[in-house]
């Protein structure tokens, strides 16, 4: 799976700009299509309502943010794709998915700077429900998620084959769980324990069986 997609960005001609550009900036009951730049920068192409972005849209800011989807009231709002523009002229996906009065709420998939890449549930700007995260050092968390850290029930993967089946609580393992440790054989020992800030507090291990020569 591949982390992170770049995608070249159309600036549009002099001439395009000059079609799509509208005589009329406010008051109008109904939507119509029109291109205006901003003093900071950048600009905005799309459908208008009452003076403000309102259907489908692209803005682009003087920080090098692309917004391109649905607007509400002048407010990012239903499914749209956010990204950014990178010095060598490519805009790199931020955020795909479902947003809600400016921020992102519903259903959607982030692209960390680090690597990392989220996809589930949002709340309020935040992670939020159910989902999972992918780690750029190869970990894997799939579970329930609050205010923006694992909380809940949920699985966490290590690249190495351990994995930890449990309750978590602020974004650490927190509460009843099973800890599996991989073996070499392929074969892994379940690790039965109590749980607090990562750290096992009480735990039962099975009992390795020998062999007896006679």
């Amino acid at each position: 799976m591949t982390n992170r997609q770049c995608f070249q960005l159309r600036v549009p001609d002099s001439q395009s700009v000059a079609r799509n550009m509208s005589t009329r900036a406010s008051g109008s009951n109904s939507s119509f299509r029109s291109q205006r730049y901003t003093n900071a920068g950048g600009y905005y192409q799309g459908r208008w309502l009452h003076g403000q972005h309102h259907g489908y849209g692209i803005k682009a800011t003087g920080r090098g943010l692309i917004y391109e989807g649905q607007w509400l009231g002048g407010q990012r709002h239903g499914y749209g794709t956010l990204r950014r523009l990178g010095p060598n002229g490519h805009a790199q996906r931020l955020y795909v998915g479902q947003w809600s009065a400016n921020v992102r709420c519903g259903e959607g998939k982030q692209y960390y700077e680090n690597g990392a890449v989220y996809y589930g549930q949002w709340l309020d700007d935040e992670r939020h429900g159910r989902g999972i995260q992918w780690q750029p050092d190869g970990s894997i968390y799939v579970g329930e998620w609050l205010k923006d850290a694992m909380h809940g029930r949920g699985v966490l993967c290590s690249a190495n084959g351990n994995r930890y089946v449990g309750e978590f609580a602020n974004g650490c393992k927190s509460g009843r769980g099973i800890y599996h440790h991989q073996q070499e054989e392929g074969e892994s020992v379940p690790q039965h324990g109590l749980w607090s800030d990562n750290m096992c507090r009480a735990s039962l291990l099975p009992i390795k069986s020998s062999k007896r020569n006679r």
